[in-house]
């Protein structure tokens, strides 16, 4: 049974949990719908919705939303000039969240139903994704921001034609993911460990990278770029699917088999790992994200890992969960395995809202770099 007080608390946020659109973008989240609710409260309540996993079929309205359309952008610092030059884009990325290890905080000793000893904890999670679902989504958001770039006047030159006459700074040499093959991207801050799948625009390759971003590139082409007024351009975004609120135990979105307890999680457009929102490869100049974007809209549920059964043998994802488990803190954390399931409308929805978000914050980099 619930307070007087807790069920106020908890009837306001539902009154205030926001539609299915993108909400105003205000950088860090403010009003998130956290319950401050005994661990008895966290089983689901029997009228929450069914979950619609991701596939062609449920991401359909989204993918049909028209490329281009007007959006906020994110705020950004850092500019480029670009006045008189022939600009390409080289490469385009969009890093999707898929598995890593964040701190958490138990409630009344608990954390997704499991009880936990006094200390640090640790909530190592997985997500489940279909790489032809996200590669739709890459190219919808591809066709946003090529739809914007238009609008604007600014119509890339082709990169192939550009790179053939003066070289590349930086070659696009490797591939993104694909169904069979997918690719990954790891990097740890604060605690949190995250990998991401690397998704491009279908045909397009991408620059090699390490820990530190591009590299030094190929200064002869650097100075060719230079001397005929020629730049080309990186850019990449992340999309965070697993971030958690303050308290640890936002409000469950989506009815979970057996109603066992689930947390709600926060979706984020961040800056990728040692990459810049836009880079420039000549000038080596670029533009950053100022802020993390973070909706409050649910799209997904953590619930523990064991009910979804052994990962199937034949699953590419399979050899990239295979995760090395990281401790917080003085000593071992307590780790609980969740698994991230994503409702595939509201998913959808959400991820092409903030990359239109990011696709607009780079539209106005290159239009005021022409200026």
């Amino acid at each position: 049974m619930l307070s007087p007080h807790f069920a106020a608390i908890l009837a306001r946020a539902r009154r205030a949990r926001p539609g299915p659109e993108m909400p105003g973008l205000a950088g860090v989240l403010t009003g998130v719908l956290a319950a401050w609710l005994s661990s008895a409260a966290l089983a689901q309540p029997v009228d929450l919705p069914a979950l619609r996993p991701l596939s062609m079929t449920s991401v359909e309205a989204a993918l049909n939303r028209l490329p281009g359309t007007p959006t906020t952008a994110a705020r950004t610092r850092g500019a480029l000039d670009l006045k008189g030059r022939q600009v390409y884009i080289a490469e385009y990325l969009l890093l999707i969240d898929l598995s890593g290890e964040l701190p958490a905080t138990p409630r009344d000793g608990r954390l997704l139903g499991m009880a936990v000893a006094p200390g640090p904890a640790v909530l190592a999670y997985r997500a489940r994704h279909d790489i032809a679902v996200l590669q739709a989504l890459t190219d919808a958001a591809w066709a946003d921001l090529q739809a914007r770039l238009a609008d604007a006047g600014l119509v890339p030159a082709d990169a192939a034609a550009l790179t053939k006459a003066h070289g590349a700074v930086h070659e696009t040499s490797e591939a993104a993911s694909t169904p069979d093959a997918p690719v990954l991207q790891q990097a740890s801050q604060a605690g949190s460990t995250r990998r991401w799948l690397v998704m491009a625009p279908s045909g397009m390759r991408r620059v090699p990278r390490n820990d530190d971003g591009l590299g030094a590139g190929n200064p002869a082409a650097r100075l060719a770029h230079a001397a005929a007024r020629v730049e080309g351009l990186s850019l990449a975004m992340a999309i965070n699917l697993s971030a958690l609120d303050a308290s640890g135990s936002r409000a469950p979105a989506f009815a979970a088999p057996g109603g066992l307890p689930t947390l709600s999680p926060l979706m984020e457009l961040t800056p990728a790992p040692a990459a810049p929102l836009v880079l420039a490869h000549a000038q080596q100049a670029r533009v950053t994200l100022a802020e993390a974007l973070v909706p409050t809209a649910p799209f997904g549920r953590l619930r523990m890992a064991p009910m979804d059964g052994p990962i199937p043998s034949n699953d590419p994802l399979k050899p990239l969960l295979s995760i090395t488990r990281q401790p917080t803190g003085d000593g071992p954390a307590h780790k609980v395995e969740a698994l991230l399931d994503l409702d595939g409308a509201a998913t959808a929805r959400l991820l092409l809202a903030l990359a239109s978000a990011a696709n607009q914050a780079i539209t106005d980099a290159l239009k005021a770099a022409r200026q």
